[in-house]
């Protein structure tokens, strides 16, 4: 049995979607809500970033491996230990500690999400990183259709209509981003 843990350090980077861009898709033309509809953006975007697995608002990581044992993560054809960092896409690799000591480590993948450690030692794993976050209008759309939903559904329940807990649409949108980390 392995242990991990992951923290968001510090959210380094902006809402991709304003406050006036979802009032314009919902149609809300006066500030009474400003405030409410800005809590359902920032909702909207956590609840797409954990569907899909990957920052869309930069962060600062840290992410905590007890061991990586052979059966639990992939090792290259030289037995090197290799660690997929989770919410990718990573923009920078602050520190990589194994055992409290700097660990020797290799950037790979298309988007710097996989850590190779070049000294063999696989426990106490310790990475901290910033990820680059996605801004494309296809996310965009996905939050706004959250939001839209969110504040069209404010209760747990309505009164004669069936209320799904997240449009289809944004499923839909966001399947092509989504990742499997377990």
């Amino acid at each position: 049995m392995y242990m991990r843990e992951i923290r968001i350090n510090s959210t380094t980077g902006n809402e991709i979607v304003t406050t006036q861009e979802a009032k314009d898709y919902i149609r809300v033309d006066n500030s009474a809500d400003d405030s409410l509809i800005s809590r359902m953006i920032t909702q909207a975007r956590i609840w797409c970033e954990n569907f899909i697995s990957s920052d869309i608002v930069a962060k600062n990581r840290t992410y905590y491996v007890k061991e990586l044992n052979q059966g639990q993560y992939y090792y290259d054809e030289y037995k090197a230990p290799r660690l997929q960092l989770p919410f990718g896409p990573v923009a920078s690799i602050e520190s990589v500690t194994t055992d409290g000591n700097t660990a020797t480590y290799e950037i790979k993948g298309l988007n710097n999400e996989i850590i190779e450690l070049k000294d063999g030692s696989a426990k106490e794993i310790k990475v901290e990183y910033i990820t680059s976050g996605l801004n494309d209008s296809l996310v965009k759309q996905a939050i706004l259709q959250t939001v839209s939903t969110y504040y069209d559904n404010r209760a747990d329940f309505v009164t004669g209509t069936i209320v799904s807990d997240i449009p289809t649409g944004a499923k839909d949108i966001l399947n092509s981003y989504k990742k499997m980390f377990v």
